[in-house]
């Protein structure tokens, strides 16, 4: 999934925004921009998680609601730590190197 497949499956009130009219930058990209964005999906998950636990509201019901926003900002921890991964690729030479410089940092 992509970044803008997630926005995609955000809040409708940021889908309905007409941006020929009011350009406007959704909070989320800001987050997403200035290196916020994964302390704010984690406090987002506790928040809608701490909402529903046991005794905050007697008798209610898992909120349904809340569950999918949990994983809509889990989706987004997923594709931000995809984005993030570095593609590297280790080969023999690098595994032979490794090991070389373990051993005469060993003494061996």
């Amino acid at each position: 999934m992509t970044w803008e497949e997630l926005k995609k499956r955000g809040s409708q009130h940021y889908q309905d925004s007409d941006v020929t009219l009011s350009p406007t930058v959704e909070p989320i990209d800001l987050y997403k921009a200035g290196g916020m964005l994964r302390d704010f999906a984690l406090a987002s998950i506790i928040k809608y998680a701490y909402r529903n636990r046991k005794g905050y509201i007697d008798d209610y019901p898992v909120s349904i609601k809340d569950m999918e926003k949990i994983r809509h900002y889990a989706d987004m921890l997923i594709v931000l730590a995809n984005e993030e991964k570095p593609e590297i690729e280790i080969t023999d030479e690098d595994r032979i190197l490794d090991s070389v410089e373990n051993r005469l940092k060993h003494g061996l």
